[in-house]
């Protein structure tokens, strides 16, 4: 019975540890450092340094809503009260939005590239997939309408976990006019599954459901409430969705999925070629294309809804 005993322990004790390791793999990934990320944006043509000097920015550091300071680079234009705010991938920086600029600036809009929280200059002890990220979109979102006045007209563009964060934080603030939504996960733990399944050779999925306990333990949140597809189809906010057609990370059928639950105004675009968070990279011209299109269909009427004093 001992014996017994200590064996049912041991394996108790070894599978909270295997839990606590994945937990902290995929709530603490190794990130780029933010300087880094710069050089690399440089080294493969997705920044031009010359532009990006020459390009008028300030830094920004707010408050966050949950004690820590969130960093963003703020590109403004001349005039206008159109503004969009752009959240990047995992284990990266802002830097990685650089490129989406001077297309929004040509549109009017003013631009805001955010780190997300334990990402480049800004706080945070941990990745949380949306939990805590959509409350910093948030706070965004609350102080460019105090630069900009109650009549601001306010979009949002995110990839992979950016794109998350922002399908998450739309559902709870009817003031974003139009979300983007490049490469987004539908459901936390289908893809966590995924991984698993793909990157560990591993299909024993009960691992995913206590990881999500240990993670909710330790932060507050499970996988199980990292649902970008829940209760979309009560989201009035139009959504342009967007998905490399050879995705290795996440499935390109989690945005399908996410299109057809949506109602009202939405849009689809599905990149031939094009891999993780490369759609704009892809295709640049075809992207700048079809995301005219869809501001086109939205512009009138958001700008008339925000000078009568907002959404």
């Amino acid at each position: 019975m001992w014996i017994l005993l200590c064996s049912i322990l041991a394996a108790l004790i070894a599978i909270l540890a295997v839990s606590f390791f994945f937990s902290t793999l995929i709530t603490v990934p190794r990130k780029v450092e933010y300087e880094k990320t710069y050089r690399l944006g440089v080294e493969s043509g997705e920044i031009n340094t010359e532009h990006f000097e020459k390009t008028p920015k300030e830094e920004w550091f707010i408050d966050s809503y949950h004690g820590y300071k969130i960093h963003g680079m703020w590109f403004p234009v001349e005039s206008g009260k159109k503004a969009i705010i752009i959240a990047h991938g995992i284990t990266w920086s802002l830097f990685g939005s650089f490129k989406y600029v001077e297309m929004f600036h040509k549109r009017g809009y003013h631009v805001l590239l955010c780190d997300h929280r334990f990402h480049g200059l800004s706080g945070g002890t941990h990745t949380s997939f949306g939990y805590y990220e959509s409350d910093d979109l948030h706070a965004w979102v609350d102080h460019i309408y105090e630069e900009l006045g109650s009549s601001a007209f306010v979009g949002i563009l995110g990839e992979s976990l950016g794109a998350a964060s922002v399908l998450q934080y739309v559902k709870k603030d009817p003031r974003v006019s139009f979300c983007i939504a490049d490469c987004a996960f539908s459901d936390l733990t289908e893809l966590l599954k995924t991984r698993l399944r793909l990157d560990f050779k591993i299909r024993f999925y009960p691992l995913i459901y206590l990881t999500s306990m240990v993670t909710k333990l330790r932060y507050g949140w499970g996988f199980e409430e990292i649902k970008p597809a829940r209760d979309l189809e009560n989201t009035k906010t139009p959504i342009l969705f967007i998905h490399g057609k050879e995705d290795p990370f996440i499935p390109v059928n989690m945005t399908l999925d996410m299109y057809k639950i949506k109602k009202g105004l939405k849009q689809l675009y599905l990149v031939p070629k094009a891999g993780h968070a490369q759609a704009f990279l892809t295709d640049p011209e075809g992207y700048e294309t079809k995301v005219l299109e869809f501001l086109k269909k939205i512009e009138h009427d958001g700008e008339g809804i925000a000078e009568m004093g907002g959404r």
